[in-house]
């Protein structure tokens, strides 16, 4: 830290706008602090602190001081300590936002959990609190606590626009996706034939569901990319010294997650409209989690739009490679994902 860096820090906002308005949304509370304008771009704050996800936080530290290591003893264990210590975000899907009845649509969102080392928000917070922002319900609680949700509003801004002393806000939700977890065992046999339909119940509520398994298979993702660096269209956007370079940062990024000459496991299944999958092979559940410098993730469709039943046909990856004789996996449908739209938020 320098005061150098200080007052780049500074420079990044031309203009804010003070809103200030408060409401509870599921738990959280919610402050809507109010506009930054900095090189033609408009940005929404919004201030949260989830009371709920702090406590599960200070127990899960309690936890680990008094009866468990510190590390998860299985990746299982370390993807409900994930669900578990996940905090509630109301604003994160908004697609638009009306201001005083003007419309802005939402290009990008970001939510970011503050800490005391972020100088660069906590300068931010300072500017609000200068013009004077009031941070009601939320004052007190410990910065590192608090989520900060950023709207960035579409176009390009000279200035912010003028609004009333107290605004009308109408915040438009999109899509959100909500995990729900499953847990339940099946075996998955490679180019077999699945006739009945996978029923599965909601670990929390109950509620039950089905998915049509049409096909499991396995994906040699080293072939397909051989071949999405030989394709010629491929080749006409890049020099070959750029291939040869993508080629080589891919080589090295992928080997450390499937050695060459391995495969994913691919489901092909149709469900309901608004779910998706999630399979785990039971050997990475049970197995202790390893740490890896980088991460790489896959989304697969299936070649063909519809399944056997004549509805959406969807695939799910398990990302962990077995060997290309492998016929079957035990697996777990580990979770699966709805897919639901919020109600709008008027403040």
């Amino acid at each position: 830290m320098n005061i150098g860096y200080l007052h780049k820090l500074l420079s990044r906002t031309d203009e804010i706008k003070v809103i200030g308005k408060n409401v509870k949304i599921d738990g959280v509370i919610c402050n809507v602090m109010g506009i930054v304008h900095h090189d033609m771009e408009m940005q929404l704050l919004i201030l949260q602190y989830d009371e709920s996800y702090q406590q599960r936080i200070e127990e899960s530290e309690g936890a680990e001081l008094f009866d468990a290591p510190n590390t998860p003893e299985s990746n299982r264990m370390m993807l409900h300590i994930d669900r578990k210590n996940d905090a509630i975000h109301p604003f994160d899907s908004v697609s638009k936002v009306f201001i005083d009845g003007k419309e802005f649509q939402v290009y990008r969102s970001e939510c970011r959990q503050l800490s005391t080392e972020d100088w660069e928000h906590i300068l931010i917070l300072t500017k609000f609190l200068n013009n004077g922002w009031q941070p009601n319900d939320i004052d007190y609680q410990n910065i590192n606590m608090l989520f900060l949700t950023s709207l960035i509003l579409e176009g390009e801004y000279l200035s912010i626009p003028a609004l009333s002393q107290n605004p009308e806000l109408r915040f438009i939700m999109g899509p959100r996706h909500v995990v729900h977890q499953v847990e339940k065992p099946i075996t998955l046999v490679v180019g077999d034939q699945y006739p009945d339909k996978l029923l599965f119940r909601d670990a929390a509520t109950g509620s039950e569901h089905w998915a049509q398994i049409n096909r499991v298979y396995l994906s040699d993702m080293w072939a397909e990319m051989d071949e999405v660096f030989s394709n010629p269209k491929f080749q006409e956007q890049m020099t070959s010294e750029e291939i040869n370079q993508a080629r080589l940062d891919f080589e090295k990024k992928f080997s450390e997650i499937c050695p060459k000459g391995m495969c994913f496991p691919i489901i092909e299944y149709e469900c309901e409209e608004d779910i998706s999958l999630l399979f785990y092979s039971k050997s990475y559940l049970d197995a202790k989690p390893l740490h890896r410098s980088g991460t790489m993730g896959f989304i697969v469709r299936p070649d063909q739009p519809t399944g056997i039943l004549g509805l959406k046909l969807k695939a799910a990856v398990i990302q962990e490679p077995v060997p290309p004789n492998t016929t079957s996996i035990e697996a777990e449908l580990f979770q699966y994902i709805d897919t639901t739209t919020g109600r709008d938020i008027l403040l």
